[in-house]
């Protein structure tokens, strides 16, 4: 008995290299073998959760499943020494009351069963058998008791151990997640990390974060674990406050998990995830605001815990200051790039101005000389004794002056500032479809085909109709210029109530815009076409501006480029 309690000793105190599944076997294998009689001997752990006793470690079963069977508490004398913590031996099964047969004639005709226990802690029984009567004596049963005591040492050592294993595994997972979530701020890359690292940590089934939309007020599917989770984010899948577990702990605020999720009124089942059994959803939230939802799912033969619960809500509440920093993040960088698209816009508006004045000044010192030439030929004109040579050649003469004085006269009265009273009410479809009829020779030469979309209801707004002719001539004419093997050139009107103002796109299938030049398109002297000055934009971009309105360009996803000016309902104050 010494021996082999030394080894037992020995044993226990090598659990982590051993096994607990090999201590608790050599302890039935000692019960057989310190007791003559014993036939059969095993050791049953408790399953508290599910009220059963389970086989842990056997010896002496001819049938392997016989001995495998498993319990519930409440049946036979196993039951009695759970309840009552207490050895019980039964010297012959057959005259014993305390043994209760259950139509099957027992294979043993003697029992004893001792308590598996740590303090008050119920954890098994250990029970030896045999077919004589009154095979054990009283040393016996003492000496069984010891092995039980020994048994729940074994358990008890195995639990610690594997709690502390547990406790390492966690903290390195949590350590990880702090690092990864610490170091990024891009919101989709630091939730796959965080997904990523708890199914490979602990082996859950799955695990799914979902982010609240603002707009619908659903929790959308962000990022998830293997190739089920790369699904549910890909198909934007959803769940509303109040629908299915997530939904519950959005709508409370509060953790919830059942190990039983068929018995869950509320519990929505996924179809690519068909054999879930145990899930746990946690809020992300700061304060009263929830960001999204942690979801963890588990598959038997595999139960969520407290412990679980604790690891979750503790990454749940890390993942909420990164999503807060990665929002306040997102929304910098947004405001930074509004603020540079307003700094940017300034330059430009100054660049505008300051070109604005200097063809101011050059058109009004061109002017006068040209009225001088003017005068000059027209006196000329009177001369008697020309040719008739002479007379045509100072018609044309005379005709070009005249054009040149009309280009002059243009750029002063773009570049004078407007009165709120030049302001007109003005049908843009109109002036599309005038300038349409000064093209229209132009476009089949080019062959290019004409599609104008226009919106019927599109109300006037106050313009100087000239000048936004001038704008929509520009855009037409560079956008034919761009399809030099023809195309398509698309107009399109729309009204946007909303925004108190309308919309004019022009669409064109030709090369697009070169992307070093596409952030400068408006700048002047900024063109690609061999034969253009850079104005034709930088003129079309002032005029809009003058109308507090905006314009933009972009290249299209196939061919081709859009032009899209949006002008004010309104006759705001003026530039």
């Amino acid at each position: 008995e010494s021996n082999a309690l030394v080894n037992i000793s020995l044993a226990l105190s090598e659990t982590e290299k051993i096994g607990l599944k090999n201590v608790l076997q050599l302890i039935v294998n000692s019960a057989r073998e310190l007791m003559p009689n014993t036939q059969q001997a095993v050791i049953h752990m408790l399953d508290a959760e599910n009220q059963v006793l389970i086989p842990a470690a056997v010896i002496g079963y001819e049938n392997f499943v016989e001995g495998k069977r498993k319990m519930r508490l409440g049946e036979g004398v196993a039951g009695q020494v759970i309840a009552s913590g207490e050895t019980i031996n039964i010297p012959d099964v057959e005259t014993d009351a305390r043994f209760v047969k259950l139509g099957i004639p027992p294979a043993f005709r003697s029992l004893t069963v001792a308590p598996v226990q740590s303090g008050d802690q119920k954890l098994g029984t250990i029970s030896i058998l045999s077919s004589t009567p009154n095979a054990f004596s009283q040393r016996e049963v003492q000496l069984l008791s010891a092995l039980g005591t020994q048994a729940a040492l074994a358990i008890e050592n195995a639990h610690l151990l594997e709690s502390i294993q547990q406790s390492l595994k966690e903290t390195n997972a949590l350590y990880r997640i702090n690092q990864g979530l610490a170091s990024s701020l891009q919101t989709d890359e630091l939730l796959k990390e965080t997904v990523d690292l708890l199914q490979k940590s602990f082996h859950y089934y799955h695990v799914q974060i979902y982010v609240a939309d603002s707009e619908s007020g659903n929790f959308v599917a962000r990022a998830g674990s293997g190739w089920t989770g790369d699904a549910l984010t890909a198909q934007k899948y959803s769940l509303a406050p109040g629908e299915g577990i997530v939904g519950y702990a959005a709508e409370t605020g509060t953790p919830f998990f059942t190990n039983h999720v068929d018995q869950v009124v509320f519990f929505t089942r996924n179809p690519l995830l068909p054999d879930t059994k145990s899930e746990l959803a946690v809020p992300v939230k700061v304060g009263d605001s929830i960001l999204g939802v942690l979801d963890v799912q588990h598959i038997p033969p595999h139960d969520l815990t407290q412990r679980d619960i604790q690891l979750v809500s503790t990454v749940a509440d890390q993942l909420a200051i990164a999503l807060q920093n990665a929002n306040l993040y997102e929304e910098l960088q947004i405001s930074l790039q509004h603020e540079k698209a307003i700094r940017n816009q300034l330059v430009q508006n100054e660049r505008l101005a300051v070109m604005g004045r200097l063809l101011a000044t050059v058109s009004h010192e061109l002017n006068n000389p040209l009225q001088a030439i003017q005068n000059a030929l027209f006196l000329l004109r009177e001369e008697r004794g020309i040719s008739l040579q002479g007379k045509q050649d100072l018609e044309i003469v005379l005709a070009e002056s005249e054009r040149m004085a009309g280009i002059i006269e243009r750029l002063r009265s773009t570049y004078r500032a407007p009165q709120p009273q030049d302001f007109q009410f003005t049908q843009v479809n109109d002036i599309v479809q005038d300038v349409l009829a000064l093209i229209t020779t132009h476009l089949r030469h080019n062959q290019v085909s004409f599609h104008f979309d226009a919106d019927p209801s599109l109300p006037m707004i106050p313009a100087l109709a000239d000048q936004l002719r001038q704008v929509v001539l520009n855009l037409l004419m560079n956008a034919v210029e761009a399809m030099t093997d023809g195309g398509q050139l698309t107009v399109t009107t729309r009204a946007l109530p909303d925004q108190a103002e309308i919309l004019l796109t022009v669409s064109d299938t030709g090369s697009g815009i070169e992307a070093d030049i596409l952030p400068n398109i408006f700048d002047a002297f900024v063109t690609n076409k061999l034969r253009g000055t850079g104005l034709g934009l930088t003129i079309s971009y002032d005029i809009v501006i003058k109308h507090r309105g905006r314009i933009t360009a972009e290249n299209n996803p196939e061919r081709g480029s859009t032009f899209s000016v949006w002008l004010p309902l309104e006759n705001r104050e003026v530039i």
